[in-house]
C-alpha cells in the first residue's frame, strides 16, 4: 500500500521549561530536526507568546515540521508530516525530544495519501508507540 505522505503527531512531556521559552532556541532546533530529517527546508515562521510559550512551522518541500510549546507545564505538540522515500520524520521527531529534553513522548504515525480505487484518498494509523520514558543521564 504505497502512501504519498508519513505524518508523525508527537506529545512530547516533561521538557525543559526554559527551551520551551526560547522562541531562537526552538527555531534552531526545528531546522535541525529538518535536517536530520534530510528534508528540503523552504521557509520558517516562528513567535513566541507571552508571557510563555512559543508556536513555530518549518516549511519543507516535501511538507511541514510544526510546534506548539507549554512551558508552564514542560510540553510540547508536535507533528512532522513529510513525503518522499527519501525523508524520515522519525528523525526529526527524535532530535527534538533530545534537544528539548523530553523525560516521555508519545507518537501516532499516520501513512497519508493512500489512493483508493474510487480515485479518493484516505490515511491508516500504522505505528501507535506507547509512552516512552527517558532516564536521566
Amino acid at each position: 500500500m504505497k502512501a504519498l505522505g508519513r505524518h508523525i503527531v508527537c506529545e512530547l512531556s516533561g521538557c525543559d521549561p526554559q527551551a520551551l521559552s526560547d522562541v531562537d532556541g526552538i527555531h534552531a532546533m526545528m531546522i535541525s530536526a529538518a535536517k536530520a530529517a534530510r528534508a528540503t527546508i523552504m521557509e520558517s515562521a516562528f513567535h513566541r507568546f507571552e508571557p510563555q510559550g512559543v508556536s513555530g512551522t518549518v516549511i519543507l518541500a516535501e511538507s511541514h515540521l510544526s510546534i506548539h510549546t507549554w512551558p508552564e507545564k514542560g510540553y510540547a505538540a508536535m507533528d512532522f508530516y513529510t513525503c518522499g522515500d527519501h525523508t524520515d520524520p522519525w528523525m526529526a521527531c527524535q532530535t527534538a525530544a533530545d534537544a528539548l529534553q523530553a523525560r516521555s513522548l508519545l507518537t501516532t504515525e499516520f501513512k497519508r495519501g493512500i489512493e483508493k480505487s474510487d480515485g479518493e484518498f484516505t490515511h491508516i494509523v500504522s505505528t501507535d508507540h506507547d509512552l516512552q520514558v527517558r532516564t536521566a543521564s
